[in-house]
């Protein structure tokens, strides 16, 4: 069942969210407490054939999913939009409600940082199997950085309403974002050799502004299954 947005904002969710991708808040301020932008150790990238396994849901409990994976909603920004993650039999449901109440508007889920990060050098692109109820554009989004606030470099892809599809997004394709802001000249591209985490969003804005041409407020379920790299 998906979750339903909030009627106004809640700080225990933004504190949540915040501790879970970007670690104890009161580190900035204690000298002895752990610095480091929290971690899970890499799952076992499999090789086969000209693919490579990175994040998959098989022979995973909802706990060891929730240990890994988490909502990165609209609240970190004021927005009561909200989402969830949860095991499914193709792999995994993301699903929730968007809304643009305090100027929001996005839900995403994303994993904590890997250690260490992939090597994804000479792969060509992401793959993945997906399915939208209501047929809207999605990002997938990955990062070559360990913050949680770095560059974040997007694809955009559109689905079809209840229809099942092979998602495929060339690496070279992805552009460096900022806060939704696109980077025109960013000093390089992304670091194929550093990839440290992976985010599936849904916003009903694209890049600089611009509005999703592909985009309905309100409850969606999208359904996807393991994540590959291919050569």
């Amino acid at each position: 069942m998906a979750e339903g947005a909030s009627k106004s904002w809640e700080f225990s969710r933004f504190a949540r969210t915040w501790q879970f991708f970007n670690g104890n808040p009161l580190r900035n301020f204690i000298p002895f407490l752990p610095s480091s932008t929290p971690k899970v150790k890499r799952p076992e990238a499999g090789v086969t054939g000209r693919e490579m396994l990175l994040w998959d849901f098989k022979d995973m409990n909802q706990e060891g999913l929730e240990n890994i994976w988490a909502a990165l909603d609209d609240v970190v920004m004021g927005g009561v939009s909200l989402s969830n993650i949860k095991l499914a039999e193709h792999g995994a449901t993301f699903s929730g409600e968007t809304s643009s109440r305090n100027s929001g508007g996005f839900c995403s889920v994303r994993t904590r940082n890997v250690d260490p990060p992939f090597n994804l050098e000479g792969y060509k692109s992401l793959r993945m199997r997906a399915r939208c109820d209501k047929g809207m554009r999605y990002k997938v989004i990955l990062r070559d950085k360990e913050g949680w606030d770095t560059t974040a470099w997007c694809y955009s892809f559109d689905t079809k309403r209840g229809q099942w599809m092979d998602v495929e997004a060339p690496l070279d394709k992805f552009i460096p974002v900022v806060r939704g802001r696109t980077l025109r000249s960013p000093s390089k591209g992304i670091d194929l050799s550093r990839i440290y985490s992976v985010q599936v969003m849904l916003s009903k804005y694209e890049y600089d502004g611009e509005l999703n041409p592909n985009f309905e407020e309100g409850r969606f379920c999208f359904q996807f299954g393991p994540i590959r790299a291919a050569k």
